[in-house]
């Protein structure tokens, strides 16, 4: 039976005191002041400051951009990383490429 209350206890339980929410510093911004009591003037906070701002799309793969350079006259030169298996193992590897064009340019 105590087993039970004890159990009871530690369900109502509160990780500690409730601290209340920080409120947000009050803006610069004053109602004007009415000259006549025949104008009813609405003033309040805006809509925008309890706005979160843009949320970037993380959904999207990022990449990094390709590691390559042309070379005048001669053609490109691309680094490049990569990783297969081999025997079981996973084999890390490093890949410098050069692509030099054949047939030279095309008329067009």
């Amino acid at each position: 039976m105590s087993i039970l209350v004890i159990i009871a206890l530690q369900a109502g339980a509160v990780a500690g005191p409730v601290l209340p929410a920080p409120r947000k510093a009050p803006t610069g911004r004053r109602c004007p002041p009415t000259d006549t009591g025949d104008e009813v003037v609405v003033c309040g906070r805006s809509s925008d400051a309890d706005r979160i701002g843009a949320i970037a799309d993380y959904s999207r793969a990022m990449t990094l951009p390709k590691a390559q350079t042309h070379i005048a006259g001669v053609g490109t030169l691309s680094a490049e990383a990569g990783q297969g298996d081999v025997g079981g193992s996973p084999s890390r590897r490093a890949m410098i490429r050069l692509t030099i064009p054949l047939g030279g340019r095309r008329g067009d």
